[in-house]
């Protein structure tokens, strides 16, 4: 089953010879190069991607398949997509430069920017920024405490008293710096609190003191009309459009929408091709780090690349650069696929061996009645806990695994449904009345059997 929400990626050819190789003899391909390549890792596998190059040559952009919006217009470098967790290193280097203002401090601790009469959770130390930036917080990828009954959706409708009602009562498992453990939370915790530490909100704090001095104006969180005309609608691993869920409350960890153009302007100033007025908080951010990371939001490899991935419903994201070789590449794709982007763009960057590209896997989707889908909404008990199933618009159900994740399906039969966004499958079975009693859950596909039986509760 695919995650939530983005992580970062693990890519081929970790030898070190091969990126040291790569490193002294490694030039990007050309247009026409990049174009055939995508040609052929697209032909069973995507929808639209845009890829930008920058080296000591200058930029290039290489734009192929298709947008999937209503009037198909052409992607470029101007395109929208979301970034997902790519929006993370962009989150800590807001915090890096306010480091540098001494508006705050890397060791501060986190509880010390909460609402009176919210704490944080706590084993040995006290949690601080930095822990909150190297994922070294202790705390979970996402909170447990989201409603599947939550307007307009599950994740939208999440607020900052849920935000802080769950800090208040969770009880981590390690002490911070024990142990990397990637946490959406802890970062959309950050950004939160360094607004409120400024009296604004996260979308003002970031737009004022990292996107405008980056000249990066067609990123935000709240698009403009203009660029949501420019914006490529997400699809999910089957290739059709999926719905992306809006992180209201917990912005600072995924919900950044970008162009190609934007973000090649951003790693254009991490390799002092362009000059910025936040040269010194993007040193800052690359030689701090935690106990187990070696720079703040972003992460390095061996051979020296930083590098972030993005996931979204509907959307993939990779950046890499190489501060010594003077590459950069960014990678959008409007399609959530098993091909990851990150694959691509540090191959672009150091030469790297790109893994063979998979086949997108294909499923029908059906529309049910009404009646159809009425008849599955319930409360399913499983071994680990229950199920909860409810319909979500006009065609799609909402299921709350009993780990507190939830899940958009649509359906592919009369009793058939599969996770839009991931590999799951669901069947519900029914009696000789016609009565459902119970559900079959296919975690890697019904193709791939396993199945785990829930009892209709109600």
């Amino acid at each position: 089953m695919l995650a939530a929400a983005g992580t970062l990626c693990a890519c081929a050819s970790d030898s070190p010879e091969d990126s040291a190789q790569a490193e002294t003899a490694w030039s990007p391909p050309t247009n026409a190069e990049i174009e055939t390549l995508l040609a052929e890792r697209m032909k069973h596998n995507g929808v639209g991607v845009v890829v930008g190059i920058v080296d000591s040559g200058g930029r290039r952009i290489v734009a192929y398949g298709r947008s999937g919006s209503a009037d198909e217009r052409p992607l470029d470098g101007g395109t929208v997509f979301q970034i997902g967790s790519v929006t993370k290193p962009i989150t800590t280097l807001l915090l890096a430069d306010m480091v540098l203002r001494g508006e705050v401090a890397l060791d501060d601790p986190a509880e010390e920017y909460l609402p009176e009469g919210v704490t944080m959770p706590e084993r040995g130390r006290l949690i601080t920024l930095r822990d909150l930036a190297t994922h070294e917080s202790g705390l979970p990828s996402m909170p447990s405490n989201f409603r599947i009954d939550a307007k307009p959706d599950p994740v939208e409708g999440y607020t900052v008293d849920d935000l802080w009602a769950f800090l208040s009562s969770h009880e981590p498992t390690r002490e911070p710096g024990a142990a990397y453990e990637y946490s959406n939370l802890g970062v959309s915790l950050l950004g939160r609190l360094l607004a409120r530490r400024m009296d604004t909100s996260y979308e003002a704090l970031v737009r004022e003191r990292v996107l405008l001095p980056l000249a990066m104006t067609s990123t935000s969180i709240t698009l403009t009309e203009e660029q949501h005309a420019r914006l490529a609608p997400g699809h999910g691993p089957y290739l059709f459009p999926v719905t992306t869920w809006e992180m209201a409350t917990l912005q600072a960890s995924g919900s950044l929408r970008s162009t190609a153009d934007d973000m090649l302007g951003l790693v254009e100033a991490y390799l002092g091709y362009r000059e910025t007025p936040l040269a010194d908080a993007m040193a800052l951010q690359l030689r701090e780090g935690g106990r187990q990371t070696a720079a703040l939001g972003w992460g390095v490899r061996e051979d020296g690349t930083v590098r972030h991935a993005g996931g979204k419903a509907g959307y993939r994201s990779a950046v890499a650069f190489h501060l010594e070789t003077g590459i950069g590449a960014v990678v959008l794709a409007n399609a959530r696929t098993d091909d990851t982007p990150m694959a691509l763009a540090y191959h672009l960057v150091t030469g790297a061996t790109l893994p063979p590209s998979t086949r997108a896997p294909s499923k029908p989707v059906v529309e049910l009645a009404d009646a159809a889908l009425e008849a599955v909404v319930g409360r399913y008990r499983m071994d680990g806990g229950d199920i909860q199933v409810v319909r979500f618009g006009r065609d799609r159900l909402m299921m709350m695994y009993e780990d507190g994740s939830i899940w958009e399906f649509a359906a592919s039969g009369p009793t058939d449904f599969f996770i839009a966004s991931g590999n799951d499958d669901v069947t519900f079975q029914v009696d000789d009345a016609g009565q459902v009693t119970g559900l079959l859950r296919y975690g890697d596909g019904k193709a791939a059997g396993g199945a785990e039986s829930a009892v209709r509760m109600r």
